[in-house]
This record gives structure tokens, sequence and C-alpha cells, in this order.
């Protein structure tokens, strides 16, 4: 491995660190919408505001996606190739999110207890936020390895 290599995979790490950081507050305004939104009852967050500067959770998360790209790559062998398994990587990602935010209201749903007007309250803070972005990532990456190790393959034979 180059030099060269290492200190670009090193940036991509920063950068991507750096952008957990001060992300963090709006991931987790749009995970809790979008679990509120997928969830098929009525589903109702409460809680205090959320103060959360600079907590590096999301950030070590999205660490994983250069790391990944850095071991997918060893697949690829043009430009053209390499921009497919982007936009293939971000809508598995897209994909996996929804549906992890839909397991999540489901897991609500079962071990939440609903009011007489059958409406489930949860405290914000109990959201999987956390697991949600780390089994997206992983899933989405695990996946897109799988098919281009197909793909690689029949190209070959």
């Amino acid at each position: 491995m180059k030099f060269k290599n290492i200190l670009i995979l090193l940036v991509f790490i920063i950068l991507f660190f750096i952008i957990g950081l001060f992300y963090d507050t709006e991931y987790r305004i749009l995970t809790r919408t979008l679990v509120s939104q997928i969830a098929n009852y009525d589903l109702i967050f409460y809680g205090g505001k959320e103060f959360r500067f600079f907590i590096p959770d999301f950030g070590f998360i999205l660490t994983l996606i250069p790391i990944g790209f850095y071991i997918i790559t060893k697949f690829k062998n043009s430009v053209k190739t390499t921009f497919i398994s982007v936009l293939f990587f971000i809508s598995l990602l897209i994909l996996y999110y929804f549906f992890f935010c839909y397991l999540e209201s489901q897991i609500i749903k079962y071990t939440t207890v609903a009011d007489n007007k059958n409406i489930y309250y949860y405290h914000h803070s109990n959201v999987n936020y956390r697991l949600i972005a780390f089994l997206s990532i992983v899933a989405s990456l695990i996946s897109e390895y799988f098919l281009l190790y197909i793909r690689k393959d029949r190209i070959q034979t």
C-alpha cells in the first residue's frame, strides 16, 4: 500500500468524522421524524430539547464509509464502475435506512403500551439512532461487496 493511498484514506476518515460531529443533531431529528412518519400507527415522541454539541457517536459511525469504500475499491478498474458503485452504495444506504427505521417503529409498537386513544408515546432518547446508522452503513457496504464480488466472478468466467 502506498503512502499516498494511506494519506487519502486518513483525510477522508477525518472528513467524515467532522461531518458526523456537526450533523449529529440533524441526523437524530431526521431519524425521529422518519420513524414517526413510517409507523403504521399514531406515534408521538416526548421529551425535552436535546443539547448535543460535538458528540462523536455519529462521527465514529460515519468513518465506516471511507474504510468500507477503501476495501470495496479493490474490485474497481475504471472511473465508470467507481461512479456506478458510489450511486449503488447511496441507493442501498437509503433503502436500508428506511428499512431499519421501519423496524425501529415496529419495535416501538410492540414494546410500548398505547393509551386509551390508541396513541403510542415514546421518549425520543430511547430511539436506537446509533444502531440504525451502523446497520444501514454496514448492510449497504456488505451488500455492495457481495454484488461486486458476484459481478467480478461473472466477468471473469
